[in-house]
């Protein structure tokens, strides 16, 4: 589990964004790269319709984070228009990092919530299974996990045998970069 709080942002990207991101790519990625070795994010990417992107930060407080997004490569290219933040209350942690570019089809997949303790418990069986990357629980009672899988009802049926959600998820196409 992670003391040092982990937010998920949610990016909205313009409506532009897949013709005009690659001449801003390779600053964006080393942005990021540097950022991940400096141990403050732990993932990112975009969704392949290139309608939004997530990147997974872990920063001391929301001060820190709104220093990174203020900083952010695309957001001044403005492939960024808008943002949504999510602070996990608690985290699975990946075991291991992607290399950088990675391109990953990952789902990400949220729902809700029974227990944490048994859904914290899947999340790592699935882990050590190579078939979560990381995951954890908001405080709206809400999860995500970041399913290896790019078939979204096969992410949801591991998560759900596993007890890691309940009810009927939701799930969308990412391709975790890194």
């Amino acid at each position: 589990m992670s003391r040092v709080p982990v937010y998920h942002v949610r990016f909205t990207c313009a409506p532009d964004y897949m013709a005009r991101r690659l001449p801003f790519r390779p600053a964006h990625l080393a942005q990021l790269v540097k950022l991940r070795d400096d141990g403050h994010v732990i993932a990112g990417g975009p969704e392949p319709d290139g309608g939004a992107a997530h990147i997974f930060y872990r920063v001391p407080d929301l001060a820190a984070l709104n220093a990174l997004l203020a900083d952010n490569v695309f957001y001044d290219a403005k492939l960024f228009v808008a943002h949504d933040v999510r602070a996990f209350a608690d985290v699975v942690l990946p075991l291991a990092l992607l290399p950088a570019d990675a391109g990953l089809k990952a789902t990400l997949v949220e729902g809700r919530l029974g227990d944490w303790a048994r859904a914290s418990e899947g999340l790592v069986t699935l882990q050590r299974q190579d078939r979560v990357g990381f995951g954890g629980r908001f405080a709206d009672g809400t999860a995500l996990a970041v399913v290896r899988n790019p078939e979204a009802s096969e992410a949801i049926d591991w998560l759900t045998r596993a007890g890691v959600l309940t009810g009927a998820p939701t799930a969308r196409a990412w391709s975790q970069t890194l």
